[in-house]
């Protein structure tokens, strides 16, 4: 489907023109890009609680959309007690962790190891959009957990999969 409006590099957020190139249409798009990527890691995720939790994610992330543009505090201290008390649920499955774990093991690992970079590097981003957007402070607090969360979804998978972590050690090569 196509409607020709944004031919001249602009695009309607609310009622309102602006660049394609603007920080809010930046921001909307990182958020977009980690939505699909979820979307993708589930076509690799065998497991309800975790199919569950990245579908809820997915909800998440488009209410966080709505928030960047108008704040109505649906992205609260609520929804990161909910990311919190999921990663503290799969920590407990996977044990202690040494840092610093390479990206990898399963696939289903992999998929959420990338989705958990694309978070981080969203989270930089509404960072520095900050400085320019006035949105609800939750936000950035949300992507830093939703990071954690992601991270300790990916050792888990491993653990499920029988599939032993690679550790970087501090210092030393091959």
């Amino acid at each position: 489907m196509f409607t020709r409006t944004g031919d001249d590099g602009n695009t309607n957020v609310i009622s309102k023109r602006v660049g394609k190139d603007s920080p809010v249409v930046n921001l909307l798009g990182d958020i977009d890009e980690l939505n699909s990527f979820i979307g993708l890691a589930l076509t690799k995720i065998e497991w309800e609680d975790m199919q569950s939790d990245l579908m809820r994610v997915q909800t998440e992330l488009f209410i966080l959309g709505e928030e960047i543009i108008q704040d109505k505090g649906r992205i609260n201290e609520e929804t990161i007690k909910w990311l919190e008390s999921r990663t503290v649920e799969y920590r407990k499955e996977s044990g202690p962790v040494k840092l610093f774990v390479i990206p990898g093991g399963s696939e289903q690992a992999s998929y959420l190891h990338v989705v958990r970079s694309i978070a981080r590097r969203v989270e930089r981003n509404a960072v520095a959009y900050s400085k320019e957007l006035n949105f609800n402070k939750w936000i950035i607090v949300y992507l830093n957990r939703l990071s954690s969360l992601l991270f300790s979804m990916a050792i888990v998978a491993n653990k499920r999969k029988n599939v032993k972590e690679r550790i970087y050690d501090i210092g030393k090569y091959f």
